[in-house]
């Protein structure tokens, strides 16, 4: 492989210092350009000046696929993809070796077609790699028809050395690029988050006679899960959770446009087996193949204490019966909203919740918590655990629930986030 240190320094010192000073004048030049295509068209443009060349280009290695990409040919706006490994550029792409080829048609790895379809003519091609401190292959500049005859090995060693500065430049912008688009997905993460932090609930209903109390945990910088209160028209209340399949930006955003739709549809109608189908048709148009919403939406009479709801496809809510000692699961009454336009949800009666009963709405991430050993926290451990803290007021269930689960993940990175919601008749 040519070694560029040991053949720059074989040369008359006056020229390997005016080659030396033109490399640091082009990498000053580079320093100040963090724009890509800015950049790379300051390397094809610099590299056809200081290689005496006719033509340049410079490919690019998508390490994805495993190819290499023509971002830029000087003079040539054709866009080429191709296999690292396959033609003269796949070559040195593939070996990291310099390739001075003194008669292009004589070498079989050239391909003429560009020749053939706008006239030119190669002659002579001179290709290296673009080479990291690492050593790693980022690209292959290529030079073509050197002007006063053929690329010389002092040419060969002038290009990789020119090369290491270009590749140095092409990282440094792709840092810098990575990095502002970490900002930016950062800050527009923060305003989705502050934005669904808003929406939800910031105290509880006045309802005398009944202790309500929560807490919603994202696991990502915004989260999927929602919960709502909501007064219906006839006096009862509303009390919604929900949760979208997936995380981030796009699902919490979801999020918000049901909770919109669930606010304005309750307004018009106090049963929530006529307000459902409608938000199901309403999500269905916007929402994307793999994306769902699971949503149970119960209406609560507080005089009463009783409770009618639909569910689209929500794990099933626990009612504790303090006189009866019993643990009731609130089963689905639909598929999940999103899935299929014109689906029904039928109502679901409760019978009445009694002084000391107790309605605990929770999203999955609170059962499906994982520990260090990936095993979950579970339902069953979750409702044991709701059955000895029956008795404490609803805060001191949630902060309860809270401890348990935290103690039980011990560290361990949760995949999912954590919404629960307890509803107290004390009267």
């Amino acid at each position: 492989m040519t070694n560029p240190t040991q053949l720059l320094s074989d040369v008359d010192p006056a020229q390997r210092a005016r080659d030396l000073e033109t490399i640091l004048d082009v990498t000053r030049k580079m320093s100040s350009v963090h724009d890509t295509d800015e950049l790379l068209g300051i390397i094809l443009s610099e590299t056809v000046r200081v290689m005496n060349a006719d033509r340049a280009s410079l490919f690019l290695v998508d390490k994805r696929t495993n190819e290499l990409i023509a971002r830029i040919a000087q003079k040539a706006a054709t866009m080429i993809r191709f296999p690292v490994g396959k033609g003269i550029a796949g070559h040195v792409a593939a070996t990291k070796e310099v390739v001075n080829i003194v008669d292009a048609y004589n070498d079989p790895r050239f391909n003429p077609e560009f020749d053939k379809k706008t006239g030119y003519r190669t002659r002579t091609i001179l290709c290296a790699p673009l080479l990291t401190r690492d050593n790693d292959v980022i690209g292959v500049l290529q030079v073509i028809n050197k002007k006063d005859g053929e690329f010389t090995r002092y040419d060969e060693a002038f290009m990789l050395a020119f090369g290491s500065q270009c590749a140095l430049a092409l990282e440094n912008a792709r840092l810098l690029r990575d990095y502002v688009e970490q900002q930016k997905t950062k800050q527009a993460m923060s305003i989705a988050r502050n934005v669904q932090q808003g929406l939800l609930p910031k105290t509880a209903p006045d309802l005398p006679g009944w202790d309500i109390a929560w807490k919603s945990i994202p696991c990502d910088e915004t989260g999927g899960d929602y919960f709502d209160f909501v007064p219906l028209p006839d006096g009862r209340l509303g009390v919604a959770i929900g949760d979208v399949s997936g995380h981030g930006m796009g699902p919490a955003l979801l999020m918000a446009s049901a909770r919109s739709f669930l606010q304005a549809l309750s307004r018009q109608s106090s049963n929530p087996a006529a307000v459902l189908p409608t938000l199901n048709d309403l999500v269905s148009r916007d929402m994307e193949a793999e994306r769902f919403i699971t949503l149970f939406y119960g209406a609560l009479d507080p005089a009463s204490g009783a409770l009618r709801y639909s569910s689209a496809g929500h794990d099933p809510p626990f009612v504790l019966r303090k006189t009866a000692g019993t643990c009731e699961e609130l089963d689905s009454t639909g598929m999940p909203l999103g899935i299929m336009a014109g689906s029904d949800f039928p109502i679901a009666e409760v019978a009445p919740m009694e002084k000391g009963d107790l309605l605990v709405l929770s999203t999955d991430g609170v059962w499906e918590a994982m520990n260090p050993d990936n095993k979950s926290y579970g339902r069953e451990r979750f409702s044991a655990l709701l059955d000895g803290v029956k008795g404490r007021s609803a805060a001191e269930i949630v902060e309860a629930v809270w401890d348990e689960v935290i103690r039980f993940c011990d560290g361990a990175a949760q995949r999912d986030d954590f919404t629960l919601v307890v509803v107290r008749r004390n009267g």
